[in-house]
């Protein structure tokens, strides 16, 4: 007796498919986690900065925030928080994180 058709493997596939999709859409995952330093704590870090100007853009990724400024000058400063620490270092890739 074989129960193992097209049909069902198909089923299976498509649940394992909705599962992992589920898991995906998950808010909570991209964000930062509960005991992280809170963004008003980085932002003030940031415009406390020597010939600050604006900020431009804010993102989270990879257990940091990645903050993207303006100096006085028009200059462009791309820099990241640690977000368990609040420690500032460069972007990891290439000189301006590109």
């Amino acid at each position: 007796m074989r129960f193992h058709s097209p049909l069902f493997a198909s089923g299976l596939l498509f649940g394992t498919l909705i599962s992992a999709s589920a898991q995906d859409k998950d808010p909570l995952s991209k964000l930062p986690p509960p005991d992280s330093i809170k963004l008003s704590t980085v932002i003030e870090q940031v415009e406390g900065r020597p010939g600050f100007y604006a900020i431009e853009s804010i993102t989270f990724a990879e257990g940091e925030y990645r903050i993207v400024y303006f100096m006085g000058d028009g200059a462009e400063v791309r820099i990241n928080y640690d977000a368990k620490t609040g420690a500032s270092r460069p972007p990891r890739r290439g000189l301006f994180g590109n």
